[in-house]
């Protein structure tokens, strides 16, 4: 593919803070074949008529509504009005740089690639953001295969369209649609190509309350996915899984312990918040869901 055209989704839901910002980053890259597609997902703010307005001053930016709540819904209604032969996504909280779409879908065009990951650096740079932002790039660490990624994460991915027109995400799903995706992608043999230094800034969770949060619903949605794919093969291999084990339920407070030992206090307290809210979350699915332990 030579110059091929891109569609660019952004899934939105009440994101008049951050949005304005994300549309002006998208609109200034050195790629010059893209369509814009925001998808407006019920939002009760000035998000639609900040999209309105960018459509007025750009006709690469597309207005969509998605009635069904969730990010996967949204994402998918983009997937599906997209004319681009690569899909590019981006979150509203995002701020992508100028070399961002080139460098993002290089190997899909240079290498025949199905799927590309890029990263993040921390716009906010409060205590809580710098800490996601280490673990993440630990985590990254952890699942990085050399040139290719056992992750996806849709605020820096791009795709070829007519895979993603097929996969698409799991709307009954709120959250972790991402690596129920990745799952079924790496199933079929279909890699997610790393590329590292594209990076695009991301506001992550600035709060005590936020991070708690987060943290809780995405474990608990993680043992909805350990049990929807519990017939791939590949599942067990899933490093977001292995806290799912009875074994590890137990050896964590001396896990824990070993950490404040080994590490400056703020480091541990965050890894202290953070893992006790995972836990909590799956602890929840397996209580309300009746799913067991594995790994007795």
């Amino acid at each position: 593919m030579k110059n091929p055209k891109i569609s660019v989704i952004i899934p939105v839901y009440n994101g008049e803070k951050t949005l304005e910002r994300c549309l002006n980053s998208v609109l200034k890259q050195n790629y010059k074949n893209y369509e814009v597609i925001p998808v407006d997902n019920n939002s009760t703010d000035n998000s639609k008529r900040i999209i309105e307005d960018f459509q007025k001053k750009d006709k690469r930016v597309k207005y969509a509504l998605e009635t069904v709540q969730g990010r996967g819904a949204a994402r998918n209604c983009g997937v599906n009005l997209a004319q681009g032969e690569i899909i590019v996504m981006i979150d509203q909280d995002c701020v992508a740089p100028k070399n961002w779409i080139d460098g993002l879908i290089k190997p899909i065009l240079n290498e025949n690639e199905n799927a590309s990951l890029g990263f993040q650096t921390d716009i906010i740079k409060n205590y809580w953001t710098k800490s996601i932002q280490k673990r993440d790039a630990e985590f990254f660490n952890r699942v990085n295969d050399g040139v290719y990624i056992r992750n996806i994460d849709p605020k820096n991915f791009a795709i070829k369209s007519q895979i993603m027109k097929k996969y698409q995400f799991d709307t009954k799903l709120y959250s972790g649609d991402d690596v129920d995706l990745f799952l079924r992608l790496w199933k079929d043999n279909i890699k997610i190509r790393f590329v590292p230094d594209i990076k695009v800034g991301h506001s992550h969770q600035d709060s005590l309350i936020k991070v708690i949060k987060s943290e809780f619903e995405r474990a608990y949605w993680m043992m909805k996915i350990y049990k929807k794919h519990k017939n791939n093969p590949i599942r067990d291999k899933e490093t977001l899984f292995s806290s799912i084990s009875l074994k590890n339920f137990i050896s964590f407070p001396f896990w824990m312990a070993l950490q404040f030992v080994k590490n400056p206090i703020s480091e541990s307290f965050f890894k202290l918040i953070s893992e006790t809210s995972w836990r909590m979350g799956l602890l929840k699915a397996i209580i309300s869901r009746k799913i067991n332990f594995i790994y007795l």
